[in-house]
């Protein structure tokens, strides 16, 4: 098992903003030398932050015919997301529809299972900060008073 991470390390969307963002990545297994078992991190997470989906679009559909699958999770599962399921056709992949918050950084992570696929897809994740104002990590201080 091989685990791939992104050249783009920086996680670009910033933990104060309170708008809802998409991030998304292509990913050309064409142009690696995958196998059953590798990982793929493709997008970063920031702390304290609420992924409400994220999935894969299949844009060029995997023709080399060893049943291989993909996945889409994160550190804690491979298919938090998505489950595996053969790139063979173009198209979204079914989501599983489970939000899911961050209290400490991750990745969203496509698993490579049954076989080395050569599809195209574009990974994305639809997030919000729960830390609007503040900071990714968790040292914010109390700015109110209780009576």
């Amino acid at each position: 098992m091989t685990a791939y991470n992104s050249s783009n390390s920086n996680r670009i969307f910033k933990a104060s903003s309170d708008a809802v963002r998409v991030m998304s990545e292509v990913v050309d297994f064409s142009s690696t030398t995958n196998a059953g078992g590798d990982t793929f991190d493709v997008i970063g997470v920031p702390a304290n932050t609420l992924v409400l989906a994220a999935g894969c679009d299949i844009l060029t559909a995997d023709t080399a015919g060893n049943s291989g699958t993909l996945a889409v999770g994160d550190s804690s599962g491979a298919a938090i997301y998505s489950a595996a399921a053969a790139p063979t056709s173009t198209g979204q992949k079914t989501l599983t529809d489970d939000p899911k918050a961050y209290s400490a950084g991750d990745d969203i992570r496509l698993t490579v299972a049954s076989g080395a696929i050569n599809a195209k897809v574009r990974v994305w994740a639809t997030m919000i900060s729960l830390d609007k104002g503040g900071t990714d990590v968790d040292a914010d201080t109390q700015n109110v008073t209780f009576a």
